[in-house]
Parts: C-alpha cells; sequence; structure tokens
C-alpha cells in the first residue's frame, strides 16, 4: 500500500528532466530534478518520474520525501490525500475565433453585455488581487462542477459569439500582454453569465520556466491559439 499522497491543492506534471510543482496555498511553482525525485514512485501513486528498477529502501523514499512533507505537498496516508497523476487535457487543435479576429464574427453589443464584460473584468481584477489564488480557483471549480450539465453540449457558436465580443470590448478596457491569468479569469467570469462553463487550463514548461493560462473547452482554444498554448504542459485544469 502506497504511504504518501498529494495534498489536494498541490498539482504536478513532469517537462522533459524536470518535475513541475503548482502550490495553489502560496501562489507558487517549483521545479525538482526528476531523477532525483524517483524513489518517490514507490511510496506515491502516480508520481511522473518512474521508479527504479531495483528495490528502493525506506530509508531513501524518506529522504526524499520529508522535505515535500515540510513543505506541505506530501500527506502520510491515511490522510486526506491525492494520487500525483498529472492532468490530462485535449490536445488543443483549433481556435474558437480564427486568429483572434474578433472583427469578422457578428456580434451585437448592447448594454447588457457590455455591463457583464466590465464586471467579470473588474471582479477578475479585484480576485486576483484580494482573493487568495486558491480560493478563486476552488470557486471556479465548485461553480462549474455544480452548473456544467456533462450531458448538454457546450454551445460553441453562441461561445464564439461571446468571445468576439470580449475580444472587442476588451481593447477599451486593458491588454492583454503579459496578462493571461486576468484575461482567463475575466473570460470564465463572462462566459459564466450566460450559462457556459468551459476549462480554464494552466499549463508550464522547466526550462526556461514560464507559466501561462488559457480557457479551453475539449481541443478548442478560447482565448489563445494552438500554437502558443501548445507550447506548454498542463499542470491544472479547473
Amino acid at each position: 500500500m502506497a504511504r504518501y499522497g498529494l495534498a489536494s491543492h498541490v498539482f504536478v506534471c513532469r517537462d522533459e528532466g524536470y518535475i513541475v510543482v503548482l502550490d495553489l496555498r502560496q501562489d507558487r511553482y517549483f521545479t525538482l530534478e526528476a531523477a532525483k525525485t524517483a524513489a518517490l514512485g514507490v511510496e506515491i501513486p502516480g508520481w511522473p518520474a518512474s521508479a527504479p528498477a531495483n528495490p528502493v529502501p525506506s530509508r531513501l523514499v524518506d529522504e526524499v520525501a520529508l522535505p515535500l512533507q515540510r513543505r506541505g505537498w506530501l500527506l502520510e496516508k491515511p490522510r486526506d490525500s491525492k494520487d500525483a497523476t498529472p492532468v490530462k487535457a485535449p490536445t488543443p487543435e483549433a481556435e474558437l475565433v480564427q486568429g483572434g479576429d474578433f472583427a469578422r464574427t457578428p456580434v451585437k453589443i448592447g448594454p447588457g453585455m457590455l455591463f457583464s464584460f466590465v464586471a467579470a473584468s473588474l471582479f477578475a481584477k479585484f480576485a486576483l488581487r484580494f482573493i487568495r489564488f486558491e480560493r478563486v480557483v476552488n470557486r471556479v471549480a465548485r461553480r462549474r462542477a455544480r452548473r456544467a450539465d456533462a450531458n448538454q453540449p457546450l454551445d460553441l457558436e453562441r461561445a464564439r459569439q461571446l468571445v468576439a465580443a470580449f475580444g472587442r470590448m476588451r481593447v477599451f478596457l486593458f491588454s492583454t500582454r503579459d496578462e493571461c491569468l486576468h484575461d482567463s479569469l475575466a473570460v470564465v467570469e463572462f462566459l459564466a453569465r450566460y450559462g457556459l462553463y468551459p476549462n480554464w487550463v494552466f499549463g508550464v514548461r522547466a526550462r526556461p520556466f514560464e507559466a501561462h493560462c488559457w480557457v479551453q473547452h475539449a481541443g478548442i482554444v478560447f482565448n489563445d491559439t494552438v500554437e502558443q498554448v501548445g507550447a506548454y504542459v498542463p499542470i491544472m485544469v479547473v
């Protein structure tokens, strides 16, 4: 029986020779050399570094696990924890608004839509500045679990119109340059006002380290390009 599990606020993935750790509670990313953590594969289901072929002494596993326990990333079972299996997200294959050309998608922007856009954008700005990031993510996850109907396909045509409208209005309020977090949360909040609940995807690459996030449903990217997001390994899908 596995001795350790991952804390619920921690997510991991592997990019080449590194394990990337996202600690929601600290709102920080960390990188570990995969080879130096391989012993954990013996005692943590799903750990993204292959366990050594030869038996690993418990003492060695404990030496590797102890620093991660002290950070609050690993929990000894039977405490409430989860497997360390990295998340899977559908491979990005298409863009909801081709090439980000919002002007070519016909949509009427009325006062109600403008109000929804401003409200969603201001909420995203407020939440990311004044609310713990873990709470922001959990709020989005709970709402999606509660309201998204797995048996009802997401209305992509309606989503395309709304995202195009969002893109047109966005240029008057804020820029997306280096603002993927705010932009994606604002899109998620805006679409939720119309009963649409796509995924909020977080991705990383280890060397040189970069983190990015975007909105996606199945293999369709809402607010980015396939080329851009394809360069990242998903670490968390909300």
